[in-house]
């Protein structure tokens, strides 16, 4: 039933759709967000946890307010930065440059977030952070959350990207149900 549906209509998508059975506007967001090179990893786990609740977890109970919108999963840029800073202290501006480092893939740059992100420090500017071990966290969970953020983080949308292209496919999707002979008219001549 995607076909035609903006960025749910390629094969891949639709069976991913046929998993997941999207029951709103949030889950089609993700999916579109999950649907991507890094993010693509989660979506076994996003979708038995969507349908199984009980096997939702978190490798740290400081991760729970930001993904529990996404069944334990980390998939927009947004809980990416959110994570730095509440987990390790980070600013807004200093997660958003995390944010890009991870993106651009900078082992040198990554390297030295990573030990600011686990240990704390003091950053280029003269800035103090706390780092995840001083907040509670242990090192090894700490080492392993950053690892699986930064995996990812360079392929992933931001939500609002997503939230954009899934109201799109929303629009198409009712569009394609309420009027199928406009719908299909449209498409064949577009």
């Amino acid at each position: 039933d995607t076909i035609g549906v903006f960025q749910l209509e390629s094969r891949g998508m639709t069976s991913f759709m046929k998993q997941l059975e999207p029951q709103s506007l949030e889950d089609i967001i993700a999916g579109i967000s999950l649907y991507r090179p890094g993010p693509m990893d989660q979506i076994p786990k996003y979708v038995d946890c969507r349908h199984n609740p009980e096997h939702i977890t978190y490798d740290h109970p400081l991760l729970e307010p930001i993904l529990n919108v996404t069944y334990g999963c980390a998939i927009y840029q947004e809980q990416v930065m959110q994570i730095v800073r509440d987990l390790a202290g980070f600013t807004m501006g200093q997660s958003d440059m995390i944010r890009r480092a991870m993106s651009k893939k900078k082992r040198e740059e990554m390297e030295k977030y990573r030990q600011l992100f686990i240990y704390g420090g003091t950053d280029d500017k003269g800035r103090t952070i706390d780092g995840a071990v001083n907040r509670g966290v242990p090192e090894k969970t700490a080492s392993k959350i950053f690892d699986d953020v930064s995996g990812f983080a360079g392929y992933a949308f931001n939500k609002s990207h997503a939230a954009c292209y899934a109201l799109v496919g929303y629009w198409t999707a009712y569009l394609k149900y309420h009027y199928p002979t406009e719908f299909m008219a449209a498409t064949l001549n577009s």
